[in-house]
């Protein structure tokens, strides 16, 4: 995993200081070395910072090899390719190195944008034809790999994290439609908290001819991301367990390498478990990487210390304090590059700095597993308990909660359980609105099923936003480890979603077929263990400490909050929150977590806010 920049213009040279600048901001994404190509007009550029992990000396970026026909080629990549290079490039083709990107270079010059949907991988990349003056940009199926662009009249700019884009020099002013939607937790998948910059939208790609930039056009058919486009597979339980099995034992072979040490992100639960049993057989020098934290209410690591040493797995634990969190959350938030509603972005900040210490460059994750195989509680709720009754609503919520229930008939619970943090921001406002979201202007009701609805919802929000952008790629890359989520594996998802919904959730367990092939792996009690949120604790329900002391500074100056927002109102809500019972004030802790990273935000990236 990398960083990668570009930038395109039809008639303003690319100013080479800013985008040496923009290449900096990347550097803690590729330490292992930088790589700048500008064009002779200096209308087009590429950067590179390279993580190094394949292809020794001769991967280096940006790439560049000739077509048959004389077309010169260059490329920026960032993420991994899987396909056996001799299956994916037909014409016999003798690569100069080792490179998974060269691989993918040269099956671009045959393929261009029609192959896209056959590469295997976590990918975002941008390419450039020397000869016929074109880009061509893509992001892999999930969205795992970030990529970010910035358009005006002048100039195209991308980038794999959105402060490279500001230390170019765009406008750094606020999306005012950034507030509500993350509020409650309704961000597209596809909007950013900067105005004008936006995130290519997974399983697309986006071209640039000698006259057009054009829109985002999808490539991957079906989209994982729509399961209710999948036409359903017949087949019975125990055969669906072994082909279950086969694809999931390929998706963790694939994702590991001999170049470097194999770690992987360990809790508790059933999806981190299985993998670390199964890489832990490929390779036994795989080290699991864990969280310990000081409430035993949230406490997992006893259970994966056990486990671990029974099982003879290298096992390290990163005691989480109160002054780890403080120490972290501020970067954590700048690497985020998001509003956050949970101190956990802190935590996770801290567990991928500790493998970076350790020189650990690659780690299994389990991302993706709740997604595909409906383990969070809010699908098993919008299937057989859904907030369908229009009446029963709570009717300060209603308002806000209108347009989505008459849109979809009833209101997804994701949604439900984040509307009354949502209610409560939104009163700290100058002037309350009607919430307006224009992710669900644009959200197609696809899928018979409550359930499918509901995934989709997931998948195009939350999914994308948070946990691949927040808990996954933006704290891992702040300090060089690339995450590898086999759970996301394209081959392994195509399969899930195409199997009957029984086999994956019933009244009795989420992630059934999960759990019935973890059997063979682990041992009944962790298969059994319920899915448990990853969260750390309360911010301000201690009087004193490191990480009270972080959020009073923000909280009782309120320096640095947006004009949107009503300081007396907010003043007011902080006041009365320090009065009341560690218990209560715990209900208020999302509240102030995301304020207090909006204004993290604006701080320390200068935002100006223009209602």
């Amino acid at each position: 995993m990398c960083g990668i920049l570009f930038y395109h213009s039809f008639s303003r040279p690319v100013d080479q200081d800013k985008f040496q600048q923009a290449l900096n901001a990347l550097a803690h994404r590729g330490p292992d070395g930088e790589g700048v190509w500008i064009s002779s007009d200096e209308k087009v550029a590429l950067g590179h910072r390279r993580l190094s992990i394949n292809g020794g000396s001769l991967g280096a970026q940006p790439l560049f090899a000739e077509d048959l026909q004389g077309n010169r080629w260059g490329i920026v990549v960032n993420g991994e390719v899987y396909n056996d290079p001799g299956q994916l490039l037909k014409n016999q083709i003798e690569l100069t190195s080792e490179s998974d990107s060269e691989v993918l270079l040269r099956y671009l010059m045959e393929k261009h944008e029609h192959g896209i949907n056959e590469i295997d991988g976590e990918f975002a990349f941008a390419a450039w034809n020397e000869r016929k003056k074109c880009a061509l940009l893509s992001r892999d199926p999930h969205g795992v790999k970030p990529l970010f662009y910035y358009r005006t009249a002048e100039f195209f700019l991308a980038a794999s994290e959105i402060k490279a884009l500001l230390a170019y020099g765009i406008p750094p002013q606020w999306n005012t439609n950034y507030f509500q939607e993350a509020a409650y937790f309704i961000q597209s998948g596809t909007s950013t908290f900067i105005k004008n910059v936006e995130s290519l939208p997974a399983g697309h790609y986006l071209k640039i001819s000698e006259s057009i930039i054009g829109e985002p056009i999808p490539y991957a058919t079906p989209s994982p991301l729509l399961p209710s486009k999948y036409v359903p597979k017949e087949i019975s339980w125990d055969k669906a367990q072994d082909q279950f099995e086969e694809l999931f034992l390929a998706a963790i072979q694939k994702r590991m390498t001999h170049n470097w040490p194999m770690s992987t992100y360990l809790s508790s639960g059933i999806d981190s478990t299985i993998i670390t049993a199964i890489a832990s057989k490929l390779d036994p020098t795989v080290t699991a990487y864990s969280l310990g934290f000081e409430d035993p209410q949230i406490d997992e690591s006893h259970i994966a210390s056990s486990w671990t040493k029974q099982h003879g797995i290298a096992h390290e634990i990163i005691q989480v304090s109160d002054q780890l969190l403080a120490d972290h959350f501020v970067p954590a938030v700048l690497s985020s590059e998001m509003a956050v509603p949970n101190v956990n972005i802190a935590a996770k900040h801290a567990l991928s700095e500790r493998l970076a210490v350790d020189r650990k460059k690659i780690a299994l994750t389990g991302e993706g597993a709740d997604e595909s195989l409906l383990g969070y509680y809010h699908f098993k709720q919008d299937q057989l308990q859904a907030y369908d009754d229009w009446s029963r609503m709570p009717v300060a919520l209603q308002p806000a909660l209108q347009d989505i229930f008459l849109k979809l008939g009833y209101v997804p619970a994701q949604v439900m359980h984040a509307a009354s943090q949502g209610y409560q921001l939104e009163q700290l406002v100058d002037r309350p609105e009607k919430l307006h979201s224009s992710f669900l202007s644009t959200f197609l009701v696809q899928g018979t099923s409550r359930l499918n609805i509901s995934q989709q919802w997931h998948y195009l929000t939350n999914f994308q936003t948070y946990n691949l952008g927040a808990l996954a790629d933006r704290t891992e890359m702040a300090h060089g480890v690339e995450g590898r989520p086999p759970f996301l594996d394209r081959a392994l998802v195509d399969f899930i979603h195409q199997l009957p919904a029984s086999y994956k959730l019933d009244p009795h367990s989420d992630k059934k077929i999960l759990r019935a092939v973890a059997r063979r792996y682990i041992p009944n009690y962790q298969v059994m263990i319920p899915k448990r949120p990853f969260v750390a604790p309360p911010s301000i329900v201690y009087s004193s400490g490191p990480l009270f002391d972080l959020f009073h500074y923000y909280l009782e100056g309120l320096y640095h909050l947006p004009d949107r927002y009503s300081k007396e109102k907010v003043k007011k809500l902080y006041s009365y929150t320090k009065s009341l019972s560690p218990r209560e004030q715990m209900k208020f802790d999302p509240i102030w977590v995301h304020l207090v990273s909006i204004m993290i935000l604006q701080e320390k990236f200068g935002l100006l806010y223009y209602s």
